[in-house]
């Protein structure tokens, strides 16, 4: 076994040794692309097989070897495959046995140096005319690229210019190179500049040659179809839309329903509230991955609100009389309140004696309370909210009776008054007009 294996080995030396002093190679009949006979014809394809058997023993005998490179050689005379251990690009083209000369150029895109599939292309000198703005330039002869023909040319191209073909595409035989003149055109886009030569048109077309993609929602500026004359920057906002949901709550709404049973200082709450469930579904808009709008789409109710109900009484109390004398106020007190025979309280903690007024009209109290006698305006600051109250004039003659201190009057800012009495019409409030009254404080608020 380890004769056999020094003999492979050897036999590996010997072909290794004989490609460093001669390159296998094997000649197939070539066109030049772009030339008359080449039209309609596609390159022959080359089958070439190279079948080398290597044992390798470890890796210092894989390093001491080195490795083949394999090179197709393509010039107007055909295709030579050169098998070398050189990497030397003039060498190989040597080894070949391909013509070349100092006028020839060698296009070396597509060789690599090493491994296999590398391509060197021998271009011969042509005959070129170029172009400006359909206008005749001058004539070169040069080899290789478009690039070389234009340097050879001593044509510079201005900043802007469009060209065609590319600068490294390959001249032949007859080639034109046509030259306009243009102007830059900046594209921001994708998060990323990029600056183009553009001889005129539109932004779409601009934006088509520089190679970018548009979908319809996205935010270009200037407008698309905008035709484009000097140096101009185009920016790309990219538009995108994303779907979420979220869980809110459904708040419970207050309603509010009459008994004519009860009267109409008297409420209770039927039910309480309580908020449901729903699914919200929304349609988030995004520029250039920055969220600028989100917009509800669907609605899902998972689970229903309950709403608050409170019944309010609208059923008036009868008119009350103590000793003979109206009592305008309508409210009933929470606890007894004894009274003297000059109908006033017996027990309290306070009297104030002041100017009163009447009013009338409805409305909702600074408290939140409807509007009715028996809840009257104050100055808190005198007269907390709440404080309940025993009202009668001075002169004994007109008997409020028992209140709550519920809103606030106008009287405060301008101190002309220590209440102000609600009544039950207008006619009850001119006929008490202002007059002085006895306050007595049954309880603090």
């Amino acid at each position: 076994m380890e004769n056999n294996q020094s003999e492979f080995i050897g036999a590996y030396y010997d072909i290794a040794a004989a490609c460093m002093e001669k390159s296998y190679k094997r000649v197939e009949p070539f066109m030049a692309l772009g030339t008359k006979a080449n039209k309609g014809k596609g390159i022959r394809k080359i089958l070439i097989a190279v079948f080398i058997g290597i044992a390798l023993l470890g890796t210092g005998t894989a390093a001491a070897v080195g490795s083949l490179c394999v090179t197709d050689v393509w010039s107007e005379e055909g295709i030579v495959r050169v098998v070398s251990f050189s990497t030397d690009e003039r060498e190989i083209v040597e080894r070949s046995g391909t013509e070349f000369t100092e006028n020839d150029a060698l296009i070396l895109d597509l060789f690599f140096g090493e491994g296999k599939n590398n391509i060197i292309i021998v271009a011969k000198p042509h005959t070129v005319k170029i172009y400006r703005d359909g206008k005749y330039l001058k004539e070169v002869t040069a080899a290789g690229s478009v690039e070389n023909a234009l340097k050879k040319a001593e044509v510079k191209l201005k900043e802007g210019d469009v060209y065609s073909p590319y600068l490294n595409s390959t001249i032949t035989e007859d080639s034109r190179i046509d030259i306009t003149s243009g102007f830059v055109v900046t594209i921001k886009a994708d998060s990323q500049t990029k600056k183009i030569g553009f001889a005129g048109g539109t932004v779409r077309q601009a934006l088509l040659e520089a190679g970018i993609t548009l979908s319809d929602d996205d935010i270009i500026s200037p407008a698309p179809e905008k035709v484009l004359k000097k140096k101009t920057t185009v920016t790309v906002k990219r538009v995108t839309f994303q779907e979420s949901v979220k869980t809110l709550p459904i708040e419970y709404e207050s309603v509010i329903k009459y008994d004519d049973t009860m009267y109409e200082d008297e409420s209770k709450t039927q039910s309480k509230g309580k908020d449901g469930k729903k699914k919200v579904y929304y349609l988030t808009k995004f520029v250039d991955g920055v969220e600028e709008q989100s917009v509800p789409f669907k609605v899902e109710t998972i689970k229903e609100a309950k709403n608050k109900v409170t019944v309010n009484g609208t059923k008036k109390r009868p008119l009350k009389y103590v000793s003979g004398t109206r009592v305008f106020s309508e409210i009933t007190p929470p606890f007894p309140i004894e009274l003297d025979e000059s109908n006033r309280p017996v027990k309290y903690e306070k009297i104030i004696t002041g100017k009163a007024t009447a009013y009338c009209g409805g409305g909702i109290t600074a408290t939140g309370q409807k509007a009715m006698p028996g809840r009257i305006a104050v100055n808190p600051r005198q007269i907390p909210y709440g404080t309940k109250m025993y009202v009668v004039s001075s002169d004994g003659k007109w008997v409020y009776g028992y209140c709550v201190a519920s809103d606030t009057g106008g009287f405060v800012k301008k101190r002309s008054a220590i209440a102000d009495l609600y009544m039950h019409s207008y006619n009850d409030c001119m006929q008490f007009g202002r007059r002085n009254v006895d306050i007595y404080i049954l309880e603090w608020g």
